[in-house]
């Protein structure tokens, strides 16, 4: 539950830190402009994770250390939780996240940030409770619905972008 926890809490400041940074950043930009820019950077982001184009995305492929959990069983994983939550501490497995992180950056309000970071972190606590929890092997029962769940999850990623905009 901690671990769950913190990967909100570390989507929520990461969001909030992309607000208030965007907030400068937006200011001379009129909204069209703001909009093309992340259109530019998703269409390439999506062929890449359809395999169509190749190229590596800003990560930091480290894994959080174990030693995390010296702070005990609450905290030692709510801090495991928060680092991954920030999505800044490991790898990410797509690209959309860096588009959610875009319009954050470029588009939003703080309730939408607040939003986008909350739902990024109960993003990767479903992720993490759905393998564990799974009786079967989960990794193989991903891989062999992978296509699927990236054409769903980006079509409902667009479809996102239309309502925001």
């Amino acid at each position: 539950m901690a671990f769950c926890a913190g990967l909100v809490v570390g989507g929520v400041l990461t969001a909030a830190g992309l607000v208030v940074v965007g907030s400068l950043i937006r200011a001379p930009l009129p909204d069209a402009a703001r909009w093309a820019i992340v259109a530019a950077a998703l269409v390439p982001v999506l062929l890449r994770d359809f395999g169509v184009l190749s190229f590596a995305l800003p990560e930091n492929r480290r894994l959080v250390p174990e030693s995390v959990f010296r702070l005990g069983p609450h905290l030692g994983p709510l801090q495991f939780g928060i680092e991954m939550g920030t999505a800044m501490r490991t790898y990410l497995p797509s690209g959309l996240p860096y588009i959610g992180g875009l319009v954050v950056l470029l588009v939003a309000s703080w309730p939408l940030a607040v939003c986008a970071g909350v739902g990024f972190g109960l993003g990767r606590a479903l992720m993490t409770t759905s393998n564990v929890r799974y009786s079967g092997d989960w990794d193989a029962v991903w891989s062999r619905h992978a296509r699927l769940l990236a054409v769903l999850l980006s079509a409902a990623f667009v479809l996102s972008l239309f309502v925001l905009s």
